[in-house]
């Protein structure tokens, strides 16, 4: 196994990012030896060596782009090796969310979307910090046009996106985070060579306010220089008592041919989130005596003025090049920076006596601004090449980026009692903490960034196979500044360098529909969780294999597939149980131990989208998981076994010309969550269930003539009462009940 790795926990202060790793600089000798000179010749070569595959083109709008196409699928993906593949000669299972999709979901929001996805499971801990899963593992590698998405970042709205791109399995090549689970792409849209522009006015239940925008332009006369702005605000209440946010978000780019065969893309964007009556955990499970408390979806033990305040914007800029020998290069840069202002006060400990109210305990967290600065770039080249007379494809690149985290130090002036005297009348009416910084502020700052190289081989017709390796480099630590803004020293630090993560996949044609696959890849995995002596665990480790068989229907209207996934990793971050209850390191999160005997989840996977019908559109996907500890014990406990989603749409014609109709839904067996502190008043372990449920949404749009159109959505159309997370502090958070909402959309 090609594997070189030196781990690293000291105060030494050693650079540990290099300009060009070991790996790229050989991939790069040795493609200018044996790959770059047949490339140069391609164009020369004889016919009978005709191209088993296209040529790579990255220049201008793909065949990935889903707006305006009216499909629940797309044409290609690149999320996963770079390559412009289509899903079926792509060796990981995909699931595309198409701007079609998100539109007749009506999910303006990222975990909107994900509901519906294939294999994708979401939590909510609190009213801001809502988590993904898939295949037994967190989902930690979020992006927006295949850069990291930063720290700190509010939940993503999705009026800036075409589509997103979702790739279940670990994808090590692209990344040094080759967790397990899936790795989430969201991909902006483009400015447009014809003129175009939307409107959209939103209503829906709970004081649900929401106006969208969107507008492209060519700026000169043949669409060569061309820009594109789209802005959504929105204000809502909520189900739950207090809650208010008002959003704004909003994106300028830009898009221009210098010449033939190059593209330079420009732009903004940003996101203001500013709720007010935010929650800082869930509801108790248990009240005092131990039986269940049950209480109502709306309650929140919070306060009117407990925000979690966030702004994030990004700037970002990429040349697309093509090169000699059909060729071409990609150069990207994006700077991302958040802010967020954090005062809370919230009632998650203890359990509620039901006889006085008593027995709940407020959590208080003030913080003065934090500040996240993320500078991430990603550079590639990739083309055909021939060998032994067959047209091939290679690849090589590095990406990562440097991210700083910065908080400031002080103290907040509290002035309540840290508990609620009646739940039962708790109106949150206490006043605000008011935070007084003392001048000193801490900095964390991370660095992961690797070379890589791969080549998709054309054995034979049937036969592509896709080999290729990652490099890559881990670095933290927190650096300490007193009140004079003097550095005082750094702690926290670790280091890991040369990580070599290797990468194999193959696809073999079975006829013009079918094709089988088989991917393998190693996982590497910084992590951030610390021990109970506040220091960092081992980065997770371990390997993830996939094999399965994709169909292509109706000329790629219709892609469907079936896989089985194995996946082995170690060092998985869990709770630790044995310090005291209510023990917190000193940046307030809960102690964990690495797991190093390890995790296995393994399991089904079924997949189709895109079109029945040349009026008829379906998404959906089952997945079976089965997840389990070294000792045999069930693991991941809190994803269900069986997750089943469905969505489907038809458009009529005839007499009824102009209306749409669908709808879609979900299903999973039941989860449990094992208690932290035990369940009152024996403080027994046990555990906190979710039965089995399904929920229904429905959807209804009808066309107003050529330019306009109406749309209703149902969610949660049987109002069925569920968790949407269990077991978060012995508590649980309720899931939405039924929302109602019409839209109105004009485009000129």
């Amino acid at each position: 196994m090609m594997q070189s790795t030196t781990t690293v926990f000291s105060s030494s202060r050693q650079p540990a990012l290099r300009p060009l790793p070991h790996l790229l600089q050989i991939a790069l000798l040795s493609l200018a030896a044996g790959v770059a000179v047949p490339a140069l010749a391609a164009d020369t070569a004889p016919a009978d060596t005709a191209a088993t595959m296209p040529a790579v083109t990255v220049i201008g709008q793909s065949t990935a782009t889903t707006e305006g196409t009216q499909s629940y699928t797309a044409g290609e993906t690149r999320s996963a090796t770079r390559m412009e593949l289509s899903l079926r000669e792509t060796p990981q299972s995909v699931s595309v969310i198409t701007r079609q999709l998100l539109d007749d979901l009506g999910a303006v929001r990222l975990d909107q979307a994900l509901a519906q996805t294939t294999g994708i499971q979401v939590g909510q801990n609190d009213t801001e910090r809502t988590t993904f899963y898939a295949r037994g593992f967190g989902i930690n590698n979020i992006q927006i046009d295949g850069m990291a998405r930063g720290g700190n970042a509010p939940l993503q709205d999705t009026i800036l996106y075409d589509r997103i791109e979702v790739i279940r399995g670990a994808t090590g090549l692209m990344g040094g985070k080759g967790d397990p689970s899936a790795t989430i792409n969201m991909v902006r849209k483009r400015p447009t060579r014809e003129f175009q522009a939307s409107a959209g006015l939103i209503m829906g239940r709970w004081d649900d306010q929401r106006f969208e925008a969107d507008l492209s332009t060519p700026l000169n006369a043949d669409g060569s220089v061309r820009a594109r702005t789209a802005l959504a605000w929105q204000k809502r209440d909520s189900y739950l008592d207090m809650y208010h946010e008002r959003k704004t978000v909003g994106m300028v780019i830009v898009e221009a041919d210098l010449r033939p065969g190059s593209l330079l893309t420009a732009g903004v964007d940003f996101q203001d989130n500013k709720p007010t009556g935010a929650t800082w955990g869930a509801v108790p499970y248990w009240n005092a005596d131990g039986s269940l408390a049950n209480l109502p979806r709306n309650t929140s033990f919070t306060t009117p003025w407990s925000t979690w305040a966030n702004k994030q914007h990004t700037v970002f800029t990429s040349l697309d090049q093509r090169l000699p020998g059909n060729w071409n290069m990609h150069l990207g840069y994006a700077r991302t920076e958040s802010t967020n202002r954090t005062t809370v006060a919230y009632a998650g400990a203890g359990h509620p006596d039901p006889a006085t109210g008593a027995g709940m305990r407020l959590w208080t967290g003030a913080w003065g601004a934090g500040k996240n600065t993320g500078d991430n770039f990603d550079v590639y080249a990739s083309g055909p090449f021939t060998l032994l007379g067959r047209k091939h494809t290679a690849i090589v690149g590095w990406n990562g980026g440097n991210q700083r985290a910065r908080s400031l130090g002080g103290e907040a002036e509290i002035n309540y009692p840290d508990f609620i005297p009646d739940y039962r009348s708790w109106t949150g009416n206490i006043p605000r903490p008011v935070f007084h910084p003392d001048g000193s502020h801490t900095e964390t700052v991370t660095r992961l960034a690797g070379g890589y190289v791969a080549t998709r081989l054309s054995l034979a017709d049937p036969l592509h196979v896709i080999i290729g390796a990652r490099s890559s480099t881990y670095r933290t630590d927190t650096r300490s500044y007193n009140t004079q803004g003097v550095y005082t020293g750094s702690g926290d630090f670790a280091e890991t360098r040369n990580e070599v993560t290797p990468y194999v996949g193959a696809v073999f044609d079975i006829s013009k529909q079918y094709s089988a696959y088989a991917s393998f890849t190693q996982l590497f995995n910084p992590q951030t969780s610390k021990d109970r002596n506040d220091k960092f665990l081992p980065p997770e480790t371990g390997d993830n294999a996939e094999l399965g068989i994709k169909g292509e229907f109706y000329d790629g209207k219709l892609n469907a597939s079936a896989a089985l996934f194995h996946t082995k990793k170690k060092n998985l971050a869990e709770l630790d149980r044995s310090v005291p209850p209510g023990f917190l390191l000193p940046d307030g999160s809960q102690a964990m131990v690495a797991n190093g005997a390890g995790v296995t989840a393994k399991g089904v996977e079924f997949d189709v989208a895109g079109q029945i019908t040349p009026a008829w559109e379906a998404n959906g996907g089952y997945t079976y998981l089965h997840a389990a500890e070294a000792d045999g014990r069930r693991a991941a406990t809190t994803q269900p076994r069986h997750l089943l989603r469905l969505a489907t749409s038809y458009r009529f014609d005839g007499r009824l010309a102009g209306l749409k109709v669908g709808g879609s839904m979900t299903a999973q067996s039941a989860t449990y969550s094992e208690s932290w502190y035990g369940r009152p008043p024996s403080g027994d372990i046990t555990n906190i269930p979710q039965a089995g449920y399904a929920l229904y949404n429905a959807m209804a749009s009808y066309a107003l003539g050529k330019h306009a159109s109406v749309q209703l959505n149902v969610n949660n159309l049987l109002d069925k009462k569920y968790y949407r997370n269990v077991g978060f502090f012995d508590g649980v958070f309720w899931g939405e009940p039924r929302n109602i909402s019409l839209s109105v959309r004009s485009t000129f």
